[in-house]
């Protein structure tokens, strides 16, 4: 595909808006009158120390969060909290997900999106008491993306990005309309090489993609909570190779002496930094299990905090599963 084709796909690219708090507040009112909810709540109310005036906690989905700020005088609360979508139950299913590995290829934007979309279907799942875990194939997503952009993977012009560094609404793109491919096991492959009739592999397809202002630490916390993991750019140097798992990363400021990564938000918190409370987010990289070990778990990690204001961009998406949780007609599954 030549670049002028492959910049008319890109002009086709429409992302949606996040859901509104309003919204959130329905979903929460709705589960917590029907879902079976097996997490850890943080049911603390809040009185303001100046306005003397007090808040309740935040019902969500997954978790009820501390008030954030005072609606008055805008003081921020200063509860220490910390919670993550993996380690939340709904109907009795775990909502932890599978750590991808990029191996070292720049195609960190694709397995962050791949991770989004896997919690995002256990989710999903989970509400209607479903365990849906069906491993994706990622490095064949990495291929069809080439194939319908025109674009090598992780180094696509400037000037086709969003604001000429951002390729996450081009791989959304590519995912809603073309989906990601199930990974097929070894009897699968076998039975796909030798027969002519079988029906195409099936493919998870998203209904629609967002973006939410990372200024907005509210929505993004309230997202989160309420079962919306979502994929963020970060900026990180050297040192962040050699991050522990639950450790606080601070990100570089400059630019031009550090590079750009996407990872997977999957949960929020707030804790001092500098004397002064400050949200962070619970991230999940895409370097394997042994990327940000913790020893609590025997060198195994992949996840670790960011301060909400090192994250650069912020992109979820909107998901659709058939009733029946059949494949569709398309051979797809719709979330």
């Amino acid at each position: 595909m030549s670049s002028s084709e492959g910049s008319k796909w890109v002009s086709r690219c429409v992302f949606g808006s996040p859901p509104n708090l309003s919204e959130l507040d329905e979903l929460a009112v709705l589960y917590h009158e029907q879902a079976a909810r097996n997490t850890r709540d943080y049911v603390r109310s809040w009185i303001c120390p100046d306005c003397r005036k007090e808040y309740k906690p935040i019902q969500n989905m997954l978790v009820d969060l501390p008030p954030f700020s005072c609606d008055d005088c805008g003081l921020k609360n200063d509860a220490a909290y910390e919670w993550r979508i993996t380690q939340c139950l709904i109907n009795g299913v775990s909502l932890d997900f599978k750590v991808y590995d990029q191996n070292r290829k720049p195609h960190c934007t694709l397995y962050s999106v791949a991770a989004t979309i896997d919690a995002t279907r256990r989710v999903e799942g989970a509400k209607k008491g479903l365990i849906i875990s069906t491993p994706l194939d990622v490095p064949e997503m990495a291929k069809t993306y080439e194939q319908v952009t025109g674009f090598e993977l992780g180094k696509e012009p400037p000037e086709e990005l969003f604001e000429t560094y951002d390729n996450c609404s081009l791989i959304m793109e590519v995912v809603k309309a073309h989906g990601i491919s199930f990974l097929l096991g070894e009897y699968d492959t076998l039975l796909q090489n030798k027969c002519v009739d079988l029906p195409p592999i099936p493919r998870l397809r998203i209904k629609s993609y967002f973006r939410v202002d990372r200024n907005n630490v509210l929505l993004i916390t309230r997202l989160l909570a309420s079962g919306y993991p979502l994929t963020a750019g970060m900026l990180h140097g050297t040192l962040y190779w050699y991050l522990k798992g639950d450790q606080y990363y601070y990100a570089p400021k400059c630019a031009t002496t550090a590079d750009a990564h996407a990872i997977t938000l999957i949960g929020s918190g707030l804790a001092s930094k500098n004397n002064m409370p400050e949200t962070f987010y619970s991230a999940r990289d895409s370097h394997g299990t042994k990327s940000h070990p913790d020893h609590k778990m025997r060198d195994f990690g992949a996840d670790f905090f960011l301060w909400a204001c090192d994250i650069t961009d912020v992109w979820g998406t909107k998901r659709f599963i058939p009733n029946n949780w059949k494949l569709q007609d398309t051979g797809s599954i719709g979330i």
